[in-house]
């Protein structure tokens, strides 16, 4: 998750103050956004450990809601990481630099919080210590994301780092945006179908593939290679963007519901709609961010100083969440109250890895650490 870099252009002094104070709002807007995903991906989570807790009737199924549609969290952050990584490398890449960089501030972290992450399950009871002498375990620990239940986004970036610098000449003209998600979908499609009808790609764990996100890193990528459009673009499409994600999510959240709670549905359905809902909020969050980047300085402020931290809290929370799952007390019978401990819990879940993040800020450990 890296920042872009100001770069002052080398213009007449008015325009240059113009430029740097646009550089100025389009790096918030990516923290913004970074900063809105933090907590978004928090209350997924803590919404997913309560659920099961939750009284029935309306708390139970405004979690689940809740719950299902934060799900856009994975494809939004990739649509960053792409959208910055883009614009950053068309300006100027060098191949050694690089991916020199990705290992420092992806792969060494990767590697690092899943054997913390592996000796954390075992001290917690979570796993037997004989797990860490199976290399078979391991393997399917690094190979796909599932040290703990969240790294498998590391693993995600971590292909997508790998092939940006192939994908970067498609990038470098200007195509027209209904070309590019069209192509960004079919594509997809094609992808979904050659894993679920044939023997030529067969993904043990979709979610877990960059190859199952390909409309979010596309967009992101069109998007940080045309960012100096980017105003243009948002209001030129941004009531279309608005109804098509809204059209994704009521077709979706029926569909996710059903199979949280043991139903059955049409798997090309549910995909489908789940590409459309989560790779065109992301552009609608990212839009609506880059709006407040420019509004007031206490609403935009705390949410971009969240996402400067963001791989840090990503990184620490389920270690609070899982002192939230064994020593949180929730309520019974009262629905506020129950749902006002949720909240609770999930400030907790936030803050904390926060605080921990802000007291490393600039130390060694934070770079052994997440890589910055």
């Amino acid at each position: 998750m890296e920042r872009p870099a100001q770069v002052l252009p080398d213009r007449p002094a008015r325009t240059s103050n113009a430029q740097v104070r646009e550089d100025v709002t389009r790096l918030a807007a990516v923290d913004v956004t970074r900063g809105v995903l933090t907590v978004a991906v928090v209350a997924h989570h803590v919404s997913g450990i309560v659920l099961p807790l939750a009284p029935p009737g309306p708390p139970h199924v405004l979690l689940a809601a809740l719950n299902r549609s934060l799900l856009f969290v994975v494809p939004a952050f990739l649509f960053v990481t792409a959208l910055v990584l883009t614009r950053s490398a068309l300006r100027s890449f060098d191949a050694r630099r690089y991916y020199g960089t990705r290992v420092r501030t992806a792969l060494l972290p990767y590697l690092l919080w899943t054997v913390l992450y592996v000796l954390f399950r075992v001290a917690t009871g979570q796993d037997a210590p004989d797990v860490l002498l199976d290399p078979a375990r391991w393997l399917t620990w690094l190979r796909y994301g599932k040290g703990y239940f969240h790294l498998y986004f590391l693993l995600i970036a971590l292909q997508f780092y790998l092939v940006l610098p192939l994908l970067l000449p498609l990038f470098r003209r200007t195509w027209p945006l209904w070309l590019v998600v069209t192509v960004a979908f079919g594509t997809q499609l094609g992808v979904y179908w050659l894993n679920r009808s044939t023997d030529l790609v067969h993904f043990r764990f979709p979610g877990t593939m960059a190859l199952w996100y390909i409309p979010a890193i596309t967009l992101g990528m069109y998007v940080g290679a045309n960012y100096a459009r980017f105003d243009e673009l948002w209001r030129r499409h941004r009531r279309p963007v608005f109804a098509f994600a809204a059209l994704g999510w009521a077709v979706y959240l029926p569909l996710a519901y059903t199979v949280l709670t043991g139903g059955r549905v049409n798997t090309f359905v549910y995909s489908a709609a789940h590409w459309v809902y989560t790779t065109v909020f992301a552009l609608v969050l990212f839009g609506v961010a880059h709006s407040a980047a420019r509004g007031p300085a206490w609403l935009s402020r705390p949410l971009a100083r969240l996402g400067t931290f963001s791989l840090q809290i990503y990184l620490l929370h389920p270690a609070v969440l899982f002192w939230v799952d064994r020593r949180g007390a929730f309520p019974g019978g009262d629905s506020a109250l129950f749902l006002l401990t949720v909240l609770g819990y999930a400030l907790v879940a936030l803050l904390v890895p926060f605080v921990i993040a802000r007291a490393l800020e600039g130390r060694r450990a934070s770079v052994w650490l997440f890589g910055r």
